[in-house]
């Protein structure tokens, strides 16, 4: 029983010269002119994704090095004759001079040994040994350890092509003594354009089946830039349907893939707030065998058009979508916010992250896109959640502490209110004290009262210095008399630290600020001279107040507390019994 004859076309209609290799014409022309100017390298690397032409072009350089006939394109740069013996004889895979190594099964040290003992014969057939490694990553260590110097140095009329879909796991040694050469994505006019011309050529040939448009860029667009993927989908294509011709909707069938039409309409419903027309159409899909992976994944491709077209209505070169598509999503988007699409696009690409390890796919994939469907006041971004996060753990930690019992100041406990104007504090007197007595003249009491000027110059030291601040917490000042503000305090660490020279400075500062004419401040620590005269005792009116401002700070000084008021923009507003 003889072979069967027929090739798969990704094969049969492999490139045979370099003005075949359509979608990477920069490396053709370089390696062209590389070779009328006579300056081939020893080495070269081509890495791109599957399915680009990176083993191809490696089979055309060997070709067009081995070619006994080169012929002259329009541009006047060499390429194939594809008619002299050593064309044909590379072309029926039968060269003696091209030697193909597949380095996913002959990565070991032994192989590229083995290598080294060959790549010193001379050419048997033609002027060049080509040896091709394809998905040379997968070498290991030792491998390329050993491949090193012969890389470097190979002996003449060898060269080595390597080929690559990962070149970041090729050690830098290797690629550093190599020509290198990345092959990009093939863009979907193109691929489709190739796929219209093959079925063209095979219709004529014999049996084979006619495509409509649509399904043809359908298939360009699964390949995802791969020349071999396109054309094994359409092989298998062509193979399973004998209807003529084939549809779009033939192909989906076959891919899994969602239409333009149905995401269209699930988009609409979302954006258009319509959640039962949505849960309907979700519904439709599972009905007809679609997985919620597939559905996630083409929806979060057709929101990222969404999203680059609202940004850029100019765009649609980059995508690559026909000018009817483009031209309806432009209008589709129109009245929304780029923040809205963008955040769809990060939940759906979310969800599809834990789509992989959910027990219940499609309840997951369906909550997604019905909060997608309430609108734009659901998205925030991750920073924003995070911090609320942090502000809900605050808030419960303050909670904690104020169900703890609290040290309170005789006779009063102290009570936290949180208020986003400015601080006041307030004393609630007990309802047994006695009306308290007048204050002297000459002090003023530590009351809250906006336009208290003493107030005024502590709040004025507190914005220069928390340290002098806290040390002025049970100090009692004078209005100035003469140019001089006397402050009173008992506590003789305290009054130490204030009488430093900077310290002082910083309280002079704040006296102008406050008092306008004010030429010197005084220090005064009762009972530590014989001239000094005890203090009379403190009105209670005063003593409530020293007592207030005490627990105010006690209450600052806990990280807590200090932590609530930093991130509620408020202080403490009131201190009740």
């Amino acid at each position: 029983m003889s072979a069967p004859n027929r090739q798969n076309l990704y094969r049969k209609y492999r490139p045979q010269r370099f003005s075949e290799l359509s979608g990477q014409e920069h490396i053709s022309r370089t390696i062209q002119a590389a070779v009328a100017s006579d300056r081939i390298s020893h080495a070269y690397m081509f890495s791109g994704p599957r399915g680009t032409g990176k083993t191809s072009a490696a089979r055309l350089l060997a070709k067009i090095l081995n070619c006994q006939n080169l012929e002259q394109t329009p541009g006047g740069l060499p390429d194939c004759c594809r008619v002299c013996d050593n064309c044909r004889r590379i072309e029926e895979m039968n060269f003696m001079d091209i030697i193909e190594i597949d380095a996913a099964s002959n990565n070991g040290v032994e192989d590229i040994r083995q290598m080294r003992e060959k790549v010193k014969y001379r050419p048997a057939e033609g002027r060049y040994k080509i040896y091709i490694i394809d998905e040379v990553h997968m070498l290991s260590g030792s491998a390329f350890n050993a491949f090193l110097k012969t890389l470097e140095e190979p002996p003449p009329n060898v060269i080595f092509v390597l080929a690559t879909t990962d070149p970041q796991k090729v050690p830098a040694t290797i690629i550093s003594r190599c020509q290198c050469f990345d092959f990009h994505s093939v863009s979907r006019r193109t691929i489709q354009a190739r796929l219209e011309e093959i079925v063209r050529l095979e219709s004529a040939e014999g049996v084979f089946p006619t495509f409509e448009t649509e399904a043809l860029a359908m298939i360009a667009e699964c390949a995802q830039g791969g020349f071999r993927d396109g054309l094994s989908l359409l092989d298998q294509i062509a193979s399973s349907i004998s209807e003529q011709p084939v549809k779009l909707e033939h192909v989906l069938k076959l891919t899994r893939r969602l239409s333009y039409t149905t995401l269209k309409e699930v988009t609409d419903a979302i954006f258009s707030h319509d959640l039962g027309q949505l849960v309907k159409l979700l519904n439709e899909l599972y009905s007809l065998g679609y997985e919620p992976l597939t559905i996630g994944r083409d929806l979060l491709e057709y929101l990222r058009r969404c999203m680059i077209l609202k940004i850029d209505a100019e765009a649609n070169q980059l995508l690559d979508l026909p000018a009817e598509q483009a031209a309806a999503i432009k209008i589709q988007v129109a009245d929304l916010q780029v923040r809205y699409i963008i955040g769809a696009v990060s939940r759906v690409e979310r969800a599809l992250l834990n789509i992989r390890n959910s027990f219940q796919a499609r309840v997951l994939l369906e909550s997604e896109l019905i909060r997608l469907g309430l609108g734009d006041e659901i998205f925030t971004s991750e920073a924003v959640e995070k911090r609320i996060e942090q502000l809900e753990q605050k808030v419960a930690a303050l909670r904690k502490i104020a169900a703890r019992p609290s040290v309170a100041a005789p006779a009063r406990e102290p009570a936290v209110s949180v208020s986003s104007s400015r601080p006041v504090l307030t004393t609630v007197p007990s309802r047994s004290a006695p009306p308290p007595p007048p204050l002297p003249d000459n002090v003023v009491p530590m009351t809250n009262r906006q336009s208290d000027p003493v107030l005024d110059f502590r709040n004025a030291v507190a914005r220069r210095s928390n340290v002098c601040q806290a040390l002025l917490v049970n100090a009692r000042i004078k209005k100035p008399e003469g140019g001089t503000l006397v402050i009173t305090i008992e506590q003789a660490f305290a009054a130490g630290k204030l009488k430093e020279t900077k310290n002082l400075s910083l309280l002079l500062e704040s006296a102008k600020e406050v008092f306008g004419e004010v030429e010197t401040v005084k220090i005064h620590v009762p009972g530590a001279s014989a001239e000094n005269v005890p203090p009379p005792q403190l009105a209670h009116r005063e003593q409530i107040a020293r007592l207030d401002e005490q627990a105010r700070q006690k209450l600052l000084q806990k990280p807590s507390i200090a932590d609530a008021i930093d991130v509620f923009g408020g202080e403490i507003v009131d201190l009740e019994e």
